[in-house]
């Protein structure tokens, strides 16, 4: 995200602070660590891995904290406010998820809640709450997988205008039937400069582009200087994946989720004419259709190294992500299988009914769930090569699985003649059915 004022972290070496003996890592979990014989760079140790995060610049910073986040009940985080947290949540950062996903700092000193309201409140309660520490004591604490590393120092900030042209944007999906949240800091004015950027692709007469359908997603996949929203994203589902011991294939299917839970854009797919946002755009407005949600996931997947592309059906006007598989799954194989971003979808599965531009999930004919029939033309865009998602044999696994089952249950039997035992069998059977239904569904 692009600031262009700067932060005086120089204010942290005006405190005092005492650095004893060496420190271990056990013994500062759920500390904020301030490197006094440094620029005073800020810390988190986070108190299950007992690991360290760079906390960065004030949205930085707030939004780690929120992606390290537990999910507490309002009445849980009710009684916290009004005593004490447990020990158990020493240094914790609690997530009111019942509400707005307000984030709470569990002081580890006195077990107290502190709101971790905005970035400037998270940059503030750093500086009160903050602990000296010296650079040799300070390697004495892993450092986390994907934590980011001090780069600038940042000098010279108004911090009552630190929130000015900042708006927090906070996500929530559904991923393995559970719930995920995570927020982060978009950047009013460059919101502003993506809206109105060249969104027609322009050229000479006597020099076309060699592909015009690649070089209009070229304007639409550009980065403006200072935008690191992106990275913020990956950072946040890295840090999920990372948490729950998530694989590869596993990571890659949170971040589709993540994208695929975005709200589906009924009233832009009614205009005649649509004009395609910026990745930064439907991340701000939390909303997209087809193909803004695709650029999305193209930006967000290549970043977590996987190979991908723009998959395009002119004949049904749609869009959706091809992402890199083993050619046997792949889409005419090309390399590349087929993912829905409409709505949510395992990947490779292609949906059998689109209505206005978005997939959707009532059918039950799962033997054309990887026929490419109804897809018309298809143009495959924007190749890149990078890791392969694995799954989809998996995913074939679950639909025959859901396809024999549906079979079975077409045959109901006649409650007048059908045995008790046969009753409960159908009816275990049915409940089976449901149950994979809203597993694979997420519903």
């Amino acid at each position: 995200m692009k600031i262009s004022r700067k932060i005086l972290i120089g204010l942290f070496t005006l405190f005092t602070f005492f650095v004893g003996d060496a420190i271990y890592a056990a013994d500062l979990s759920g500390r904020i660590l301030l490197q006094v014989e440094s620029h005073g760079e800020a810390w988190y140790v986070e108190p299950v891995s007992i690991k360290r995060y760079y906390l960065g610049r004030p949205n930085d910073a707030f939004s780690l904290m929120q992606n390290l986040g537990l999910g507490v009940k309002t009445s849980e985080l009710q009684g916290f406010l009004a005593k004490q947290a447990p020990g158990r949540l020493s240094g914790r950062i609690l997530l009111q998820v019942e509400d707005k996903g307000q984030a709470y700092y569990v002081n580890p000193l006195n077990l107290k809640l502190y709101y971790l309201g905005r970035p400037a409140d998270a940059f503030a309660l750093m500086r009160t709450l903050g602990l000296g520490i010296s650079n040799v004591d300070l390697e004495n604490i892993p450092l986390a997988p994907y934590s980011a590393l001090p780069v600038i120092s940042y000098t010279n900030i108004d911090e009552q205008k630190l929130n000015e042209n900042l708006s927090e944007k906070v996500f929530s999906f559904k991923y393995q039937n559970e719930t995920k949240n995570f927020s982060i800091i978009l950047e009013d004015d460059l919101y502003q400069d993506y809206k109105n950027a060249p969104k027609v692709l322009t050229y000479a007469v006597n020099n076309p582009p060699v592909n015009l359908d690649e070089a209009f997603y070229d304007i639409f996949l550009s980065v403006k200087e200072g935008d690191d929203s992106l990275d913020k994203i990956v950072k946040a589902l890295q840090n999920i994946a990372y948490k729950n011991n998530y694989s590869s294939d596993s990571l890659a299917e949170l971040a589709l989720a993540f994208v695929q839970y975005i709200p589906y854009d009924y009233n832009k797919a009614k205009e005649s004419e649509l004009s395609l946002y910026y990745p930064y755009e439907t991340l701000y407005l939390n909303r997209g259709v087809c193909s803004d949600k695709t650029l999305l996931a193209y930006q967000i997947l290549k970043k977590l190294g996987f190979g991908v592309a723009i998959m395009g059906f002119p004949d049904i006007n749609h869009s959706a992500l091809g992402l890199a598989c083993e050619n046997r799954d792949s889409i005419n194989n090309s390399g590349y299988c087929y993912v829905e971003t409409t709505n949510y979808f395992p990947p490779g599965v292609i949906p059998q009914n689109i209505s206005q531009g978005q997939a959707l999930t009532s059918t039950y004919d799962f033997t054309n769930f990887f026929s490419t029939a109804s897809l018309g033309e298809i143009k495959i865009l924007k190749k890149t090569v990078g890791k392969l998602y694995l799954g989809i044999p998996a995913v074939k696994d679950k639909v025959a699985l859901l396809n024999l089952l549906y079979q079975e249950l077409e045959s109901p039997p006649d409650p007048s003649q059908a045995s008790y035992l046969e009753i409960i069998y159908y009816n275990k059977k049915v409940e089976e059915f449901n149950s994979l239904l809203r597993d694979f569904y997420q519903k």
